[in-house]
């Protein structure tokens, strides 16, 4: 197996550890600490990514494209410096307009801060190859805030929001410690008044990586805060369960998304990078496709034994979703080889108006239909992302439709391919 799947492999299991352990996770604080303090984590966690956002305008996930091209210290200095004076200014903010208490505001700025610069060694990794490393910082904070929330519930008896916000101080700032100490070696240390000088191109590729990736997290998270505002806290801890498990199916999506951007990134073989690009579409949608049948014909006792009773019919809640997860894999592939070129503007094109329609239809639907309407909003603006993606996708390369059929070829790879994801094998 080359370089390129045995990576795409690893990754996969390291996120599916990654999903195992966020399940756990949802299961302590839906069954320990209920509905409630699991719609006020929801909420926590979407701010501090909101936050993380804006921390990645300069030295984001833009810095795979920008590392194998610029000095590292140039760039990674200048992230550190703007990570600081956004979460500064964030704390400002949320404090003027009362959207949280104060200690509140304060937490989840310095968590955001700290999620922030793993985010930055994690992107000098990934730019670097080191995708072994890479895949530790993304998985040990999960388990790190597995094991916290744990022993908070399970030893100290907590039983509030406090009893999730102690681990996730401990994880981030573990994962950024360790995550810098992976990344040192790279950085070449000492005053420089050059140190800035590639700050220009920071702006300018994390600009345009960060509005495509706004558009996204919209996309993904917009109908939580309508839900929130709409049906409480309470419902909102009910429907995230539903989402996450449905989640799930995006694993192989998403492995083969950051590896193709960090290895197209680090060359310029667009043919290889098409065929490459092709090819995962058609294992990553039947993959995909078989876990949410396996998801779908879960019983609802499975979600009452797991979670409690208030989350039986959950899987109900979101079934209108299922179209939109399988659909939005498609995207998830193709945008890997845009982001390699440092080519926003087609992402942010789709996104924008895949966005545009999911507003239209979450004010009109969820005041209606509540969870169907939001579920079914969503969809919408996935089944949009995928399908135009792939047109475009078909259009820029001159691909076939034909070329989308499984053949002979693909049948042995895919089988290949889905055979080593059940063995675990170290990289290079």
């Amino acid at each position: 197996m080359n370089f390129l799947q045995q990576s795409i492999t690893n990754t996969s299991l390291f996120r599916i550890l990654s999903t195992v352990s966020n399940f756990l996770i949802a299961l302590l604080l839906s069954r320990f600490l209920g509905p409630k303090v699991k719609g006020e984590a929801t909420i926590l966690l979407t701010t501090i990514t909101f936050l993380v956002f804006f921390c990645s305008f300069v030295g984001g996930q833009a810095l795979v494209y920008l590392v194998p091209r610029f000095r590292v210290e140039r760039l990674i200095i200048p992230a550190y410096i703007w990570t600081i004076l956004v979460a500064a200014l964030s704390y400002i903010l949320l404090r003027h307009y009362h959207v949280f208490t104060w200690r509140r505001s304060l937490n989840i700025c310095l968590l955001s801060a700290l999620a922030s610069t793993s985010n930055i060694h994690g992107a000098v990794l990934l730019a670097k190859r080191e995708i072994r490393k890479y895949n530790i910082t993304f998985l040990l904070p999960v388990l790190l805030t597995l094991a916290g929330l744990a022993i908070y519930i399970l030893i100290f008896h907590q039983n509030d929001i406090y009893a999730y916000l102690y681990p996730l101080y401990l994880a981030y700032g573990i994962t950024a410690a360790l995550s810098f100490l992976y990344c040192f070696r790279y950085i070449a240390w000492g005053p420089s008044a050059e140190v800035f000088d590639d700050l220009d191109s920071s702006f300018k590729y994390g600009l345009g990586y960060q509005m495509f990736e706004l558009l996204q997290l919209l996309n993904f998270r917009l109908y939580f805060y309508l839900l929130y505002h709409i049906q409480g806290v309470s419902d909102l801890g009910l429907y995230s369960i539903g989402v996450s498990m449905l989640e799930v199916a995006w694993i192989l999506g998403r492995a083969v998304s950051v590896i193709h951007y960090s290895d197209f990134s680090n060359h310029d073989n667009e043919r290889v990078a098409v065929e490459q690009t092709l090819r995962y579409l058609k294992v990553v949608f039947i993959a995909s496709a078989a876990i949410l049948f396996v998801i779908a014909i879960l019983p609802v006792e499975f979600y009452s034994m797991a979670f409690g009773r208030s989350f039986m019919y959950v899987k109900y809640q979101v079934k209108w979703l299922y179209p939109g997860i399988l659909m939005y894999n498609l995207m998830l592939v193709i945008q890997s080889i845009y982001l390699s070129r440092g080519a926003y503007g087609r992402l942010i094109f789709v996104q924008l108006l895949a966005l545009i329609c999911s507003v239209a239809l979450c004010y009109t639907l969820i005041p209606h239909y509540y969870f169907s309407g939001a579920s079914g909003a969503a969809s919408v603006a996935f089944i949009i992302c995928g399908v135009l993606m792939l047109a475009i996708f078909l259009k820029d390369y001159r691909i076939a439709i034909s070329r989308l059929l499984i053949d002979r070829s693909d049948v042995l790879f895919i089988n290949n391919t889905l055979k080593s994801l059940l063995r675990f094998r170290k990289d290079g």
